[in-house]
């Protein structure tokens, strides 16, 4: 009976430890994912920003310019994008281009991703030296993912939505978020056209914030 009762005490202790370690294993993986974020930095079109983009092609046709998209934050210490909600969008709306701000919201690691809650613009701007950004030549990489919209991105617990256009972005498999420079090379990848949901080889020259400056793709 007193064995008994030492293995029913014994098995208590190690599920309870169990779930602990569960619940702290869980925290941890949030913790990395998201961090409340509040920085300094200057708001650009980053669809014109970076000088090794100026001589790529434009796209033809119709091309998805949700202002989300269309938009980051140069801080002293690198380049943030904005995820495509309508809660972004109708934040940045009211910002023009090259205003000093702060924003304050959620950041995902993996994407370099900014949920906005709040931005309060500047009187007192502080100097902020973002050609070291926009002159940045950018490094030759070929990276294996997924071709994502919003609805498919791995951004939770961040909001995600698609109602501002299927936007896609290239998803390595360690979670890592990529974003595409709206050039002629990129505009089946970043429109989905036929890559949809796709494993891509891409072949880009990697810039600041994690854009991708594509030369070429192929289906893996």
């Amino acid at each position: 009976m007193r064995n008994a009762l030492v293995i029913v005490l014994l098995i208590s202790l190690l599920l309870t430890a169990a779930a602990g370690f569960s619940q702290q294993t869980k925290v941890t993986s949030d913790t990395d994912k998201v961090a409340a974020f509040e920085k300094q930095g200057v708001l650009v079109d980053i669809q014109h920003f970076f000088a090794a983009a100026k001589t790529s092609p434009s796209p033809e046709g119709v091309v998805a310019a949700d202002i989300a998209s269309g938009r980051a934050l140069v801080t002293d210490d690198g380049i943030y994008a904005f995820l495509e909600t309508p809660v972004n969008a109708d934040i940045l709306k009211s910002v023009t281009v090259g205003t000093v701000v702060t924003v304050t919201g959620k950041l995902l690691r993996k994407g370099q991703l900014i949920s906005i809650e709040k931005i309060t613009l500047l009187s007192n701007a502080p100097a902020i030296d973002i050609t070291k950004y926009s002159k940045d030549a950018g490094t030759a990489v070929i990276l294996t993912g997924r071709n994502m919209c919003q609805c498919g991105l791995s951004v939770d617990p961040l909001p995600k939505t698609c109602k501002l256009g299927h936007l896609h972005h290239l998803q390595t498999p360690d979670g890592k978020i990529y974003h595409y420079l709206q050039t002629k090379n990129a505009q089946p990848l970043f429109q989905g056209v036929n890559s949809h949901f796709k494993t891509l080889e891409v072949k880009a020259r990697l810039l600041p914030g994690q854009y991708l400056l594509v030369e070429s793709f192929e289906d893996k």
